[in-house]
């Protein structure tokens, strides 16, 4: 009988030192994984575009912002060439009744804030939308992706107060007023978009975000599901261990992140859209993001048969012009 109540003992001291091991590897991996993306690199049609962008109806500026992070600043020239994109929206919202200033001239600014995994090349496409309507567009590489040198992502965080100032250094060095902007995101820059524009004294116009979470710890249960039917059994000590890294790494765990909450301090004109066989983030978040903001001036837009990350291509040019028009709308002089 003692030698069985040692073996028990053992045993039980065993499985613990196990559990702790796999908990302590779990938060070191999960975390990692969560704020130190893989970063992509540029394409080919990022080059493409780079190469001839008045093909595409762009002017681009490449320069470095705060924190030195790499910026584009992309401008519509007043004679483009093909501009195939940018053109149909401009039909679509001169078939609209909507007044479109004549090429080149710049009615606003925006910035554009890319996804989970993205880099500021990859928003060429759809700053060729918004300058043909008559924006100036800012494309950053966010902390931990492109080639920013910030070694992690907090999902607005910090993110939040650079966007800031990225704004305000930009009207600086390019000689534009700090005035009648937007900001636009898709996914993770959704949340982030959402997230500074609650912040105190917005000096933003309207804000427009594209399948955002409404909290981190969504995602971030998600993925844990994802990895391995295994793991998919044991996602609650997963998730935990994730969340312990990520507080351990940079100060803050993944629910601290909470764009839903966020919203309900939003005081601009708001423009949500979510694809609604989304399984990443479901419908729902974008939902609960909607109903939080308090004013009058929002839309929801579900957009049919679109999943997480095709939201922008299955909208279309109608879904531009819609966006390109909102903006137009609530950033006016």
């Amino acid at each position: 009988m003692p030698r069985m109540k040692k073996f028990l003992r053992h045993t039980a001291t065993t499985c613990m030192i196990l559990i702790v091991i796999a908990f302590i590897g779990t938060a070191i991996w999960g975390s990692g994984q969560l704020i130190h993306p893989q970063r992509r690199p540029i394409k080919d049609y990022h080059r493409e575009v780079a190469a001839a962008p008045d093909k595409f109806g762009l002017k681009i500026e490449s320069y470095t912002g705060p924190s030195s992070t790499p910026c584009l600043l992309l401008t519509p020239p007043s004679s483009p060439g093909e501009a195939k994109k940018g053109r149909i929206v401009r039909d679509i919202l001169a078939k609209r009744g909507v007044e479109l200033a004549p090429w080149g001239k710049v009615r606003g600014t925006l910035v554009l804030l890319h996804g989970y995994r993205g880099r500021k090349e990859d928003y060429f496409p759809i700053a060729e939308r918004f300058c043909a309507a008559g924006f100036r567009c800012i494309v950053i590489d966010l902390p931990g992706h492109g080639d920013n040198p910030a070694a992690s992502a907090t999902f607005g965080k910090n993110e939040v107060r650079l966007v800031e100032s990225v704004l305000d250094d930009a009207a600086a060095r390019f000689h534009f007023p700090p005035t009648h902007c937007g900001l636009f995101g898709l996914s993770q820059g959704g949340a982030i978009a959402l997230q500074t524009a609650a912040r105190p004294g917005s000096r933003w116009s309207a804000v427009t975000s594209v399948s955002a979470f409404a909290s981190l710890d969504q995602p971030v249960r998600y993925t844990a599901n994802g990895i391995s039917p295994m793991l998919a059994k044991i996602t609650p000590f997963t998730t935990a261990a994730c969340a312990c890294g990520v507080r351990c790494r940079v100060g803050f765990f993944p629910s601290d992140i909470q764009p839903a909450t966020a919203a309900a301090s939003i005081r601009i004109p708001a423009f949500i859209v979510h694809g609604d066989q989304d399984t990443f983030i479901p419908i729902r978040a974008g939902e609960s993001i909607f109903k939080a903001i308090p004013g009058p001036d929002k839309t929801f837009r579900a957009i049919k048969g679109a999943g997480h990350h095709n939201v922008l291509s299955t909208g279309s040019h109608e879904l531009y012009a819609d966006i390109s028009a909102f903006f137009l709308d609530r950033c006016r002089p």
